[in-house]
């Protein structure tokens, strides 16, 4: 039996990195998965991995910077499957450029993407859990809302803001039944990483060398690993935490 089983998971940005991570190792895990992103093909693939896995799952396109479509996102969850049980917004843009660079464009992509689409998702699926007495909200944060990082201005004070929000919505609604935490990751090996970063070995050594434990970069397992741990029965007694998977960056620097 899967620690994870029968829980109902929706998980925002599952068709790359740390999302899709988290959304084969759920379904593994016993989890039936609503998958969330903006791309169909790929959204296919991974429905296709699960069910070859023996797993339940939809996928549902969805533009997290419109209300409109979060409130059919939560139409979909519940008509496939009846409640939510798990809430994990993974969904994410980078600009890395410097901060005299960084324009209002760039603001508000990484604001509306990074930030209110967390506030959105949250309130949409919130009255569901209360009305069941029982949720879990688990949001991607990066160290970069608690450790300066170059070139990451908008997005870090997002992160930042997402911790922020995560704890005050985890006090309200701890007595009743509602778990809120957030992941921090350090650097881990996504098609986030800046292309600057990729074109350059001097740069992709750079970035490994602030990882003091293991000399690698991250990969989006080690997230989804810490992602099961949140969502599972075995962390009843967590809420309102920063759960800081980085190897060793905040540490080290």
């Amino acid at each position: 039996m899967g620690r994870l089983e029968n829980k109902i998971a929706v998980i925002t940005g599952a068709t790359s990195g740390i999302g899709e991570a988290v959304a084969l190792m759920y379904a593994k895990e016993g989890a039936k998965i609503v998958a969330v992103g903006r791309n169909q093909e790929k959204g296919k693939e991974l429905t296709d991995r699960i069910a070859s896995m023996n797993g339940e799952s939809i996928f549902v396109a969805c533009d997290l910077r419109k209300k409109a479509s979060i409130e059919a996102l939560k139409k979909a969850a519940y008509d496939r499957f009846g409640r939510v049980d798990i809430l994990f917004n993974s969904a994410g843009v980078l600009v890395h450029k410097p901060f005299l660079e960084q324009n209002d464009e760039d603001f508000d992509l990484i604001m509306e993407t990074n930030y209110r689409a967390y506030v959105w998702t949250m309130q949409a699926f919130l009255p569901g859990m209360v009305e069941q007495g029982k949720g879990n909200i688990i949001n991607v944060a990066s160290v970069s809302a608690v450790w300066p990082e170059l070139n990451s201005y908008f997005y870090g004070a997002m992160k930042a803001a997402v911790t922020n929000l995560s704890r005050n919505v985890a006090k309200e609604y701890a007595r009743k039944g509602i778990r809120v935490n957030c992941i921090l990751p350090g650097p881990i090996n996504t098609g986030m990483t800046p292309e600057q970063i990729k074109k350059s070995k001097e740069a992709q050594q750079g970035m490994i060398d602030t990882v003091c434990m293991v000399g690698r970069l991250g990969e989006p397992e080690d997230i989804a690993y810490g992602a099961v741990y949140l969502g599972s029965d075995e962390s009843s007694f967590v809420t309102g935490t920063n759960l800081v998977i980085d190897g060793g960056v905040c540490i080290s620097n």
